[in-house]
């Protein structure tokens, strides 16, 4: 008995092992961000009433994220394709993610997403909530990538070609919770709602 459940612990981590590379070389592009909410206001009811933000949120939003005290929630919309694919379904369970905004190449915002998500090839719908910090340049905060972010929103033009999302997860192991060793760059947004545009 003892030797059939070594086996089949070894089956499973052998398993396991093969299901943790393949989620790590795999393709991960951003269909859409949903729901969003920033300090729980909420965006896409802004964007479909043609309300922007008022001379006071703007300062109190501005505020909180130069304190690294703003809150952002969504649901992203996560598409994942494995290089090798295989019949038997696929899973990789993520107790923690770190992410990184870039604009322009330059790092702007940062944050953690402190929620256990289950990843699958496919489409993954995935609700967040997650502080948003500025990078940190040293001990001082890094201003630059902020404000080109700023800037741009305030064009008003498609800023999808100038951001770069990155995902640092931590993934669920048999010996424990491992991070991945490098961020994985998430291909450039397709059908972002209006307000990333």
């Amino acid at each position: 008995m003892a030797l059939l459940l070594m086996l089949a612990m070894v089956i499973y981590s052998c398993k396991q092992a093969q299901d943790i590379k393949a989620f790590t070389e795999a393709k991960y592009s951003l269909q859409s961000v949903r729901d969003i909410k920033l300090n729980g206001i909420d965006v896409e009811q802004r964007i479909q009433e043609r309300r922007g933000f008022s001379h006071e949120e703007r300062d109190s939003l501005l505020a909180t994220v130069t304190s690294n005290s703003l809150e952002f929630s969504s649901t992203l919309a996560l598409h994942v394709t494995l290089q090798e694919h295989s019949e038997e379904a696929r899973h990789l369970t993520i107790t923690r993610m770190k992410w990184l905004l870039e604009v322009d190449g330059e790092e702007a915002l940062t944050g953690v997403i402190e929620e256990t998500m289950e990843l699958q090839e496919g489409l993954n719908l995935l609700p967040i909530a997650t502080p948003v910090g500025l990078v940190s340049d040293g001990d001082l905060p890094n201003y630059t990538g902020l404000s080109r972010l700023i800037t741009l929103l305030g064009q008003r033009t498609d800023i999808r070609e100038h951001v770069t999302l990155k995902i640092k997860p931590t993934i669920k192991t048999p010996v424990g919770n491992v991070e991945s060793p490098a961020y994985i760059t998430v291909t450039k947004p397709t059908g972002i709602v209006a307000f990333f545009k």
